[in-house]
């Protein structure tokens, strides 16, 4: 088929196809006469992606580029009203729209189900991009404020608030500055630093907006399916309101714009000089803290960041890479990265990781390209004190060594995985792949298209350096990480950082009442709440009704075709209800082959060029006090030395088994529960190519029952897991969620609460203590778990790819996986366990109960409140919970609008969990949750009521639009589950075989849901939504800052819970060594029971 080259005002750049994915082809258009360029990657899928893509180019730490992308949601010339973006998008199959800021661009996101709502919103959004209202009331909530109590606020402040302080962004802005002066865009913290928010005016943003966001310095990066008619005159009627607007200068801008980072002064090359402490332009560095000279090629400073534990911190090594020119170099070098540090045997993670006593917990190496020259940065996370400032020295020498044999056998294969990689990814996420590619082209790419193909051409590259020799890789490593100069930023605790930044908070909110009094304090808050009315001026329900819904047979549904074999187990037939003729062809296909194995396989088939193997084991039959090794057990499972299990007694180094599963697997994993959820079951995934399944089948055989528990092994797997723990407690959303089922769940029967941070802080010193003194009695805890673990009637198996293409897709599991046992005495399955059948009697009754856990690596806060929900995905209430919590949910909603839109929480949401048999009520960086908390409690007794008023007087209903946008956007969340070829076919095993709800229940929850009425919704509200805010049927878990807990624990004590404070447990193995602890006074019994010592392998 011909493709024009012209469609109206916008001429073809470039049309590219992939060449190792036929289907997928690019284009790139910009119009002649606003410069706007469009970047499209045509493929088949349900959803449809856009990203609205500015080069934002900002010199300060204001954060302008930030602050304005959280305006734009705002309203805009055409649609003046907060919210109204976001409530149209919940009527186009989607939910809602978002954003990101880097340092070199701004993406607004929409992602629908389906072509048509799409392309209705694409004009809107565009107006909101060129044309936002961004006013004054607008910046007062969303950007910073002071509050009534003199505390700072603002959705962006609360945002920057909870990371600004962390060691990931204090390392991180510390390495640009000093590798760029002010001069250089990339040295600037483009998301605001807190200091320089508080004095952000709506002006400097309103005038950054007029320099920057206009048609010839963005672009439309368009992502799947659309009708090529179709999508231009949705374009056509964007040029015309931009021309209409006076927004068309030309494909160049105005006489002397330029292009942001490619022809301004951050094109310029960082360089770094260490023979100087103060260089020109860039930050003083500090002197070698060896007392050592000064070193050309080696530049070094300290960050101290704010934790109370100053056991480990992190090192980041930067360098000066490859010019954006050089595709085959940073290609080549992102290789070397892969196979320098991606696995257990490689050799940065054996030389810091894979080690007794760790020097790191792991070794991450980025490139981030850039104008000018790349920035190649290698991060070591959990470093020992003591090690922090020798790391990097270290490093280099390990690295001299590698480059003096380079193994040409593992780079081989390194090679070939990133090809399959590379395919893989464009079958799970083809989206963020093409996005990744097509911003990076519209921001550094030549702008009359010559450069997409190149970019697109990363199958080429691999054969280039297919063609490279174990020299030209040593070459380039030395070139890149030991001959180049460097920069060495130290991450380093300090408890007294934790107590300066709580004093200069109190001090700050001191100073403003001492001087604004309590007439301030009114003002204040008058000022915030006039704000809050004028952004929440209603939106006209015309504007809403007459952006009418799609219909849902404009969704191109990915098509799965199932069959089982197997026992039956509990809660799933092994016949389907009403099989399609593709689900009969692919059962036919499987029936023929050999005898039905003794445990339950589900086959999804799908047009994949891979297999993805999933086995899923309930942990019930494991002894409880063993429990706690579970996610010890787990992390070993892929780095053990192993017996084959074929009759060969071939025995493996874990080395060994390592390099080869890197050959036959081109992903494995093993983690306790399946995602989010579940966590009362462990699941072992692979991901092989077809012509790889049996391998795969007899590799899942010798891991799960040939590996040899090496006491080696086990104490570096251990010693990893203790020193990665104080990174882990200073996630304010982990430690929330931890401490919320330390109230919940039973210690001695929830396996999920067992190996939860909380548990595992307690645990994992006492393991690492054993494995020094009586190694042994964790070897034979090894091998009950193994022997409790992997039993037949506890496991499920997914299969999902292509299945017909399977020449053989039973018999390996009869012949090679099964054991001897399990043929000769099929078992009786039992039912999967879920989180319910371990919830401890508060959790059957929720009440009054508060754990808060003051932590002092954060400044903002993270709560999680529960009350009791519904016990079943099938329960009849369901439908009408999930469309209620929909419309709570939903952006620019009730909860956004009153817990965002106030500053009050970065996030606040509802999540319904049958499987735990709760519901939560979630918040996510908030200034002061339990402030927050109040603040959703008011809104939903609002909407709960008959007459629907808040205490102001403001009056909130329920209407059919709301209702209408709600179920609609249901659309969204069902396409998105099943949106590529894999995660249809999971979401087909999840839904039937772990839910226990059948085959296309996301389908069926769309019908049910349309026949949900107001009613249904108001009764889930009193029923279901109401009880989390009432103490008497809620319980509330809550990690704050230090200087948050006390406010927060005055608040939840009068809303009536009853409080208790939460120390993190912080013993090492050394203070466990100090302590005398031994194994009589171990809290890990030998975990032997009846129920397993009767059972075989």
């Amino acid at each position: 088929m011909t493709v024009a080259t012209q469609q109206g005002n916008f001429r073809r750049l470039a049309r590219e196809s992939l060449q190792y994915a036929p289907n997928m082809v690019v284009e790139k258009w910009r119009s002649e006469k606003t410069g706007l360029t469009v970047l499209w990657a045509n493929f088949d899928s349900p959803l449809l992606n856009a990203y609205i893509t500015v080069a934002t180019e900002i010199f300060n730490d204001s954060g302008v580029p930030h602050t304005l992308e959280h305006l734009v949601f705002l309203g805009s010339d055409k649609y003046p009203y907060k919210g109204v973006l976001d409530s149209l998008a919940n009527r186009a199959f989607a939910q809602g729209t978002n954003a990101w800021t880097a340092n070199d661009h701004t993406a607004y996101t929409l992602t629908t189900a389906g072509s048509d709502g799409f392309l209705r919103m694409l004009p809107v959004y565009c107006d909101h991009v060129f044309y936002p209202t961004l006013t004054k009331d607008g910046f007062v909530t969303e950007v910073y404020h002071v509050n009534g109590k003199f505390e700072d606020a603002g959705v962006v402040y609360s945002e920057m608030q909870g990371r600004e302080n962390s060691s990931a962004d204090l390392m991180e802005l510390k390495t640009q500055r000093m590798l760029y002066p002010p001069s250089n865009a990339y040295r600037s913290e483009t998301g605001g630093l807190m200091s320089a928010l508080r004095v952000l005016t709506i002006d400097d943003i309103r005038a950054y907006h007029g320099k920057y966001y206009a048609p010839y310095n963005t672009a439309l990066v368009l992502c799947g399916p659309l009708d090529r008619d179709q999508l231009f005159s949705t374009l056509g009627e964007i040029e015309s309101r931009l021309i209409e607007k006076q927004s068309a200068l030309g494909e160049k801008g105005p006489s002397g714009w330029k292009r942001p980072f490619m022809e301004t002064l951050s094109n310029v090359p960082p360089v770094i000089d260490g023979s100087k402490l103060q260089q020109p332009g860039v930050d003083d560095a500090d002197a070698p803290a060896d007392g050592s000279e000064l070193c050309a090629d080696r530049r070094y400073v300290v960050i101290d960041f704010p934790e109370r534990d100053e056991s480990v911190g992190d090192v980041q090594v930067s360098y000066v890479g490859p010019t954006l020119d050089e595709h085959d170099k940073l290609q080549a070098l992102d290789v070397l990265g892969t196979y320098l540090s991606d696995s257990t045997v490689s050799p940065l993670q054996q030389a810091f990781v894979e080690l007794d006593q760790p020097l790191c917990t792991d070794i991450y190496i980025t490139n981030n390209e850039r104008a000018g020259a790349s920035v190649i940065s290698v991060s070591f996370s959990s470093v020992p004190y003591k090690e922090l400032n020798s790391l990097d020295t270290q490093f280099v020498k390990v690295l001299q060594k590698v480059a003096q044999s380079i193994d040409m056998e593992r780079m081989k294969t390194v090679l070939h995985r990133e090809r399959l990689r590379l395919l893989s990814q464009l079958e799970m996420r083809p989206a963020d792949c093409f996005s990744d590619v097509l911003i990076h082209e519209f921001l550094y790419g030549s702008r009359d298209g010559k450069t997409l193909a190149v970019a697109l051409d990363d199958m080429r590259r691999f054969d280039k350096l297919d063609q490279y020799s174990a020299n030209d890789w040593s070459q380039l490593l030395l070139a890149t990480f030991v001959q180049n100069a460097r920069l060495v930023v130290v991450g380093r605790p300090s408890a007294k950082l934790v107590h300066q930044l709580r004093a200069e908070t109190q001090a700050r909110v001191a100073l403003r009442r001492e001087k604004l009094g309590e007439k301030g304090a009114n003002d204040l808050e008058k000022n915030l709440q006039d704000a809050r009315k004028a952004n929440d001026a209603p939106i006209p329900d015309s504007m809403l009704d007459t952006f009418a819904i799609p219909a849902s047979d404009t969704i191109q549904w990915i098509p799965v075709a199932t069959a089982r074999t197997g026992p039956e187990v509990p809660g799933v037939p092994l016949k389907l209800d009403n099989p399609t003729e593709k689900d009969s062809q692919v059962q036919a296909h499987i029936d023929q082959d050999g005898v039905s194995p003794p445990f339950f396989i589900q086959y999804d088939h799908v047009d994949s060029q891979f297999v993805l193997i999933t086995l899923v084991f309930g942990t019930e039959m494991v002894p409880q006090a063993l429990r706690p090794l579970l996610s010890l057990y787990i992390s070993t499972l892929f780095s053990l030395p192993l017996v084959r299990q074929d009759g060969s007694n071939e025995k493996l180094s874990y080395e060994a088994v390592v390099q080869a599963l890197d050959e036959d697997v081109l992903e494995y994993d093993a983690a306790i529960g399946l995602g989010s959820n579940f966590s009362e079951t462990t699941a072992i995934e692979f991901k092989v190519e077809i012509q790889h399944y049996e391998k795969a089948v007899a590799w899942l055989r010798d891991l799960l029952w040939g590996t040899e528990f090496s006491i080696d092994r086990l104490r570096i797997a251990a010693a990893k897991i203790s020193q990665s723990l104080p990174e882990q407690k200073r996630e304010g959303r982990l430690v929330a969620w931890s401490l919320s089922k330390s109230l919940l769940f039973s210690e001695s029967d929830s396996t999920g609460l067992a190996n939860s941070v909380m548990l595992q802080a307690k645990v994992v010193p006492e393991i690492v203590h054993i494995l020094q003194h009586n190694p042994s009695r964790i070897v034979e805890k090894f091998e009950v778990i193994r022997k409790s673990l992997f039993q037949p009637d506890v496991l499920r198996v997914s299969i999902a790819g292509n299945i017909l293409a399977l020449q053989k897709p039973r018999t390996p599991w009869v012949e090679m996986f099964a054991r001897k046992q399990w043929l000769a005495n099929r078992p009786r399955p039992l039912a999967m366990p879920w989180a319910r059948d371990t919830i401890n009697q508060l959790a059957a009754k929720p009440h009054k109960r508060a754990s808060v856990c003051a932590l002092s690596s954060i400044e903002s806060s993270y709560a999680v409140f529960t009350a009791q929900g519904i016990s079943e995905y099938t329960h009849a209430d369901y439908a009408a919970l999930v469309v209620t919590i929909t419309v709570l949910n939903a952006m620019e909603s009730f909860l956004w609008r009153y817990i965002r839109g106030a500053g009050l929480a970065y996030g606040a949401s509802i999540r319904n969990d049958p499987e735990a048999r709760h519901i939560h009520f979630i918040l996510y960086r908030s200034p002061n949750s339990a402030k927050a908390f109040v603040e959703a409690r008011k809104v939903i007794q609002a909407l709960a009521s008959e007459h629907g008023r808040m205490d102001d007087g403001t009056v909130l209903r329920l209407d059919e639009t709301t209702l209408e946008s709600a179920k609609s956007s249901l659309h969204y969340s069902v396409a998105d589950a099943e949106g590529t070829v894999g995660a249809a076919a999971l979401e087909c095993f999840l839904d039937a075989v772990i839910k226990c709800v059948g085959k296309g229940r996301g389908h069926q929850l769309l019908k049910e849901a349309n026949a949900v009425t107001l009613q249904d919704v108001q009764q889930c509200l009193v029923k279901y939504i109401l009880p989390l805010f009432d103490s008497s049927t809620s319980v509330a878990a809550v990690a704050c800052s230090p200087s948050t807990e006390e406010p927060i624990t005055e608040e939840l004590r009068n809303l009536g819970y009853t409080v208790q404070s939460v120390e993190m447990a912080g013993a090492s193995a050394e203070d466990s060594d100090a302590s005398g602890s031994d194994e009589e006074s171990s809290s890990i019994s030998d975990g032997h029971s009846s129920d397993s010592d009767d059972r075989t392998t």
